[in-house]
């Protein structure tokens, strides 16, 4: 059973955190039913528009299906993969394709840009059969990783996203998705490439084929930006267009998705706007460790064995320009004890009041832990020669001696008594365990701050 504490972290609650009310918010204008900016480094959501309505995908889904594969392949990317008769012909008559044909043997690598600079429909089946053995072999894995990353708004029918009723997703998940497929190794490298790809000629194709970027973020025109690295873009009729960046500026980096954009160019304008705005108005700030330090007890073999201080540990946040951190409330998750030998999480979670600017939450911590090693130290039994101080050969010797004429002097009073034999020993003779005696004062991690008094945490509205 887990217990909550709250704190305030400064005098302020909530007034001190706003300029004067003249300073109305002023986002991007967009014509995206849905989109989201996450920090890719820590998973911060600084700005949302209707981020968790389920909507199609359409061929950002591949992001998923190629994370899949790099994870699978482990670097392994000259693996020979052979495209079979489903790969080829399980896809509607005019859907994008790399003309991959039946028994052609092509390069894993191969298939992973085709997949991404051209959006292959084909190469997606092949990942798919790479990844599970059969296609719907890599829709199910596929879905078990989104439920693994806790998704209950994605759900996959096809490794493409060509149009199913059943396959959708939301902007957040879409982001979150993004978030992991960067941190499988290959992935980005081949989801922020520019330079034109070239695959070499197979067993079935004797011409090179040459794979484009086509994201005119990336490329040149009114549209480029330099903070634009990589980007996957998607449509069909019913989903319209989709959009999913990479971008990186002064040490930030942002996932940015745009849902049912509604024509081609407004996934670039409203891609740009957004993320223009994001880094214009938003900077990385630090979260003081806040003052409050709280008492665990540590439980081993069923007892109490003293406690181990638990506290904050500064952290940080993307922060709009027109708020401060006075009045952040911290939001403490502690266990009612630390067991020996079990996993122990306590985190504190940092949150803005409501406002106009950004989301509330700001992200959270873990908490340090100290004292255990100290109560360890105080609650373990050793035997009493481990206690005894070093001796030196001097004094072995001596005890050496006493010991041997005493012996002699035994001997010659048990003849004297006529010989007589000792009596049987009645049972093992055991060392003598004894216990560490605890130190006089009490050590500092039991007497800093005590509980608070715990009151239940208020949690953000959750998902649909």
């Amino acid at each position: 059973m887990k217990r909550f504490f709250a704190a305030l972290c400064g005098a302020a609650l909530t007034a001190a955190l706003f300029a004067p009310a003249a300073l109305a918010y002023q986002g991007p204008s967009v014509s995206c039913e849905a989109y989201i900016v996450m920090d890719a480094d820590t998973g911060q959501v600084i700005m949302e528009k209707n981020a968790d309505e389920v909507l199609y995908p359409a061929s950002i889904t591949k992001i998923m299906t190629m994370a899949l594969a790099l994870e699978k392949a482990q670097g392994q990317l000259d693996t020979q993969l052979t495209v079979s008769y489903d790969a080829v012909h399980q896809l509607e008559y005019g859907s994008s394709h790399i003309a991959l044909q039946e028994g052609e043997l092509v390069r894993l690598e191969d298939v992973l840009y085709g997949t991404e600079l051209e959006s292959a429909n084909d190469g997606a089946n092949v990942l798919a059969e790479y990844i599970g053995g059969t296609i719907q072999g890599g829709v199910d894995a596929m879905n078990q990783k989104a439920a693994a990353l806790g998704l209950a708004n994605t759900h996959y029918m096809n490794p493409h996203g060509l149009h199913d009723d059943d396959h959708y997703t939301t902007a957040r998940d879409m982001a979150t998705i993004t978030r992991w497929a960067l941190s499988v190794p290959g992935f980005e490298e081949i989801f922020c490439r520019t330079d034109p790809w070239t695959m070499a000629p197979t067993n079935k194709q004797p011409q090179e084929r040459v794979f484009h970027c086509t994201d005119w973020m990336r490329i040149s025109g009114d549209y480029y930006r330099t903070y634009a690295k990589g980007s996957k873009n998607g449509f069909h009729d019913q989903a319209l267009t989709t959009f999913v960046n990479y971008a990186e500026q002064n040490g930030v980096r942002l996932i940015s998705v745009e849902l049912k954009c509604q024509m081609l160019e407004d996934k670039f304008r409203d891609a740009c706007a957004i993320l223009d705005y994001a880094f214009e108005n938003f900077s990385r700030v630090e979260i003081p460790a806040p003052a409050e330090a709280f008492q665990v007890p540590v439980v081993g073999g069923g007892e109490a064995l003293g406690n181990a201080l638990v506290q904050p540990q500064s952290a940080t946040a993307l922060l709009n320009k027109n708020l401060t951190t006075d009045g952040i409330t911290v939001d403490y998750q502690i266990p009612d004890r630390y067991v020996l030998g079990q996993p122990f999480a306590a985190s504190v979670t940092y949150s803005l009041p409501e406002n106009d600017y950004q989301p509330s939450a700001l992200g959270s911590a873990t908490l340090s832990v100290s004292g255990v090693s100290e109560v360890l130290a105080a609650s373990t039994y050793i035997p009493a020669s481990s206690l005894e101080p070093e001796q030196n050969p001097v004094a072995i010797a001596v005890a050496a001696a006493a010991a041997a004429m005493a012996l002699v002097l035994g001997v010659r009073l048990w003849r004297k008594a006529g010989a007589k034999r000792p009596a049987a020993a009645s049972g093992a003779q055991w060392e003598i365990i004894t216990r560490k005696p605890l130190p006089a004062e009490p050590p500092p991690w039991q007497t800093r701050a005590t509980d608070p008094a715990p009151r239940s945490r208020t949690k953000p509205p959750g998902r649909d």
